[in-house]
């Protein structure tokens, strides 16, 4: 029963993202619990975990002596970094998922120079590994297609370091993960040109991966061979981890995994709950997540955790907790899980919350010849980002991309720029000519159709009417004004050589005007007085008695 206990302990990973404020971070890492799980995993007996592990259980090293300092993360704001999550600095590299994402999968085979060669990768289990990860990317690809949300979420799975394992002078399972992995990860990273302590070279080699394939965010899943270790377990008990780095405002750029044959049939499963925790989302089981526990860009609670709250039959099957099994068969995981990765959608647009805000503009100004219905305007149009909980980076994946306009207040957009801009605030200047007796929209978007700016609706003067009233020798005007959006403020109105000051209104009685054919025209003016043409619209014939 031990050695079964044992397996099913991989079902869970302690190294989850926590916010600030827990105390079991103390020493440089968090531990997990000795004490078992609790909760029922369907078709294990006893319906659950119990019992008490030996060792430390799972967790995550903190950044110890190698942590980045408070400047080191205030700076990376202005790092000169060539990616599309606009806000984000060099520690930000998984803040929610969504987007286009990156995965470097890195398999080590020890060549025996330091340590005696234990385990070698054969072909088949090779490809093993490359499936289960593209599983567990497809699995999160699908939760966001049944979700229905706008935007994207694609997983690229790099396999270059997985197709041919690198070559290490250790033997991974071994050694203590926790204690150890500096060796082998900073071994692979010094052969790729990169200097300095692990946590600093895996950012920097993050970086350059989103760089690289043009990516928002990316991770690497270093997977070792444990086939033929005793218990398939590094010597310290850890199998699996995620560093837990978002409590401390900053993103995880890594899972450590130790695969083997006897747990392969778990490696899907395993591999989605730790890019939960890439992302942000905490556990949920007894000993590791508790209830007043807040994680992910919104800061949202662990409510589904069981440590401390209040109403245990509010739990529901998820991912993060000892329900995985089940939860990764029936393609669910708890809500709470789901907000941490910052997949929250308040208004209910299919737009999740981190990337449902406006193109605001600023600096606007237009002008329009009301003679020939001719509109130019200038603004400068900025992706406003939502607050993030972690840190001050707000971050979005939004860009001003496109310039849209349609004739009429209905009917199909069409794009005026040939190729999306891609930027985080452009100044777009442009000229429409306005359909006669129509208005013609416009709005500058991102180009997935995630964020808009307001809809500008703009038309010269439409409808132009002349009531004559032949006893008062009267004659009253009307028109649909140009929009405000066009910067006209007030109009006047030309009868023959009369010249009357209208305001803002668009409607206007002029008295004893005499018999005959006459003529009459409207003239717009700027808030800094300037005028446009004098547009004719028509004219009217008082009879004679």
């Amino acid at each position: 029963m031990n050695r079964m206990i044992r397996a099913l302990q991989i079902a869970v990973c302690a190294a989850a993202v926590f916010c600030c404020g827990i105390p079991a971070f103390a020493g440089g890492g968090f531990r997990g619990g000795r004490n078992g799980f609790g909760g029922g995993m369907g078709g294990f007996p006893g319906g659950g975990f119990g019992g008490g592990f030996p060792g430390p259980g799972f967790g995550g090293p903190g950044f110890g002596q190698d942590r980045p300092s408070a400047a080191d993360t205030a700076a990376s704001a202005e790092t000169d970094l060539k990616k599309r999550a606009f806000g984000a600095g060099q520690y930000d590299t998984s803040s929610f998922m969504a987007g286009e994402i990156y995965v470097n999968v890195v398999l080590f085979e020890s060549n025996g120079k330091t340590d005696p060669d234990t385990e070698n990768w054969s072909k088949d289990e090779i490809e093993k590994i490359v499936a289960h990860v593209k599983e567990a990317c497809a699995w999160w690809e699908e939760m966001w297609k049944r979700k229905n949300y706008l935007g994207k979420l694609h997983f690229t799975v790099g396999t270059e370091h997985a197709a041919t394992p690198f070559q290490t002078a250790y033997e991974p399972i071994t050694h203590g993960a926790y204690r150890d992995d500096r060796l082998w990860i900073g071994e692979f990273l010094n052969s790729l040109g990169y200097t300095g302590d692990k946590n600093r070279m895996l950012y920097q080699y993050t970086n350059d991966t989103i760089v690289k394939h043009d990516a928002h965010f990316a991770f690497t899943i270093f997977v070792v061979k444990a086939d033929n270790d005793r218990d398939h377990y590094f010597s310290d008990n850890y199998r699996s981890y995620t560093l837990g780095r978002q409590y401390e405002g900053v993103s995880d750029t890594y899972i450590l995994v130790a695969y083997s044959k006897a747990y392969d049939w778990y490696s899907s499963q395993s591999f989605a709950h730790e890019m939960a925790h890439i992302f942000g989302a905490a556990d949920e089981y007894p000993g590791q997540g508790r209830y007043t526990d807040r994680a992910g860009y919104y800061g949202v609670q662990n409510t589904n955790a069981p440590d401390g709250n209040p109403n245990r039959n509010s739990i529901v099957p998820s991912l993060m907790n000892s329900s995985i099994s089940t939860a990764f068969e029936r393609h669910v995981t708890s809500p709470q899980s789901l907000e941490m990765i910052g997949w929250r959608d308040s208004d209910g647009d299919r737009v999740i919350d981190v990337l449902d805000a406006p193109i605001d503009v600023k600096d606007f100004s237009s002008k329009m010849k009301l003679s020939d219905s001719s509109y130019e305007f200038t603004g400068t149009f900025t992706v406003r980002k939502v607050p993030n909980h972690n840190n001050t980076k707000a971050i979005t994946l939004n860009s001003v991309d496109r310039l849209l306009y349609r004739n009429g207040e209905s009917g199909e957009w069409k794009q005026v720029n040939d190729k999306d801009w891609g930027e985080e605030s452009r100044t777009v200047s442009h000229q429409f000519k306005i359909p006669k007796n129509s208005v013609l929209q416009w709005k500058v978007v991102d180009a997935d159709g995630i964020a808009e700016s307001k809809t500008y609706t703009i038309g010269g003067v439409r409808d132009p009417k002349a009531g004559i009233n032949r006893r008062t020798h009267s004659a009253k005007f009307s028109f649909t004004p140009a929009t405000p959006d066009t910067g006209i403020v007030k109009y006047k109105l030309r009868v023959d050589d009369k010249v009357c000051e209208l305001g803002e209104q668009t409607t206007y009685t002029l008295s004893g005007v005499s018999n005959g054919r006459h003529t009459w025209a409207v003239q717009g003016v700027y808030a800094d007085g300037t005028v446009t043409d004098w547009l004719p619209c028509g004219s009217f014939t008082i009879p004679a008695n």
